[in-house]
């Protein structure tokens, strides 16, 4: 009867002796909170169970392979450890997917589409109009220079001469009422000058609304 329970207290010492413990927290994936009162398994053949206290557990085993099981609420993980001697083993609950027990390695975040760089079609549109313009701008300087150049040698009377330095340097054209406005002759003087500036093949006057534009004809200069 001795030897039976000397034998059972041997057993019992050398089982105690070999006992590991394997602990841990258990967390929530998304914010890595710590999950109370979370349920957590340990099975290698054999279950223990236990509810986590303030988000701890902790089990005492042998050395050995083991399948970790832990659920709070809709958050589940299942892990796979190797106990060789005492050890923190800490645990993260992701959301249990449907239909399986395969638990995310990280979250899945939404791709972002490039969209399309609409300021190149911008920039490019701003540099075309900036060439027109100055390829107008150009083409005006160079338009009111030839027509200069044209009556340097063309003697008129001092009041048409007047006249047709204004137009040039209103690009070639001008209104009849601008016209008497920036030089302050009356209606009638006005309508004389430009009468006689026509007769010399100066300029054309075309009829608009209730007014009138005068057109400078250089190619009608002598």
């Amino acid at each position: 009867m001795r030897k039976i329970l000397l034998l059972t207290i041997i057993l019992i010492s050398i089982t105690n002796a070999s006992a590991v413990e394997i602990y841990g927290k258990v967390y929530r994936w998304d914010t890595l909170d710590v999950l109370e009162d979370a349920v957590v398994e340990i099975k290698d053949g054999s279950v223990q169970r236990m509810v986590s206290e303030n988000g701890e557990y902790s089990f005492n085993v042998t050395p050995g392979n083991y399948t970790i099981i832990a659920y709070s609420g809709e958050y589940y993980a299942v892990e796979n450890v190797t106990v060789k001697s005492s050890m923190r083993f800490d645990l993260i609950l992701f959301p249990k997917l449907e239909d399986t027990d395969e638990i995310p390695d990280f979250p899945v975040f939404e791709e972002k589409t490039e969209s399309f760089p609409y300021y190149i079609i911008a920039i490019l549109v701003s540099g075309l109009v900036l060439v027109v313009l100055f390829i107008i701008k150009i083409r005006s300087e160079k338009q009111v220079t030839e027509l200069e150049t044209a009556l340097e040698d063309y003697e008129l009377p001092e009041d048409l001469a007047v006249v047709v330095d204004l137009i040039i340097k209103e690009g070639g054209r001008i209104t009849q009422k601008e016209l008497r406005k920036k030089l302050g002759y009356s209606e009638a003087k006005m309508s004389l000058i430009i009468a006689d500036l026509e007769r010399r093949g100066i300029v054309e006057k075309v009829k608009k609304g209730r007014g009138n534009i005068i057109f400078l004809k250089k190619k009608q200069i002598p």
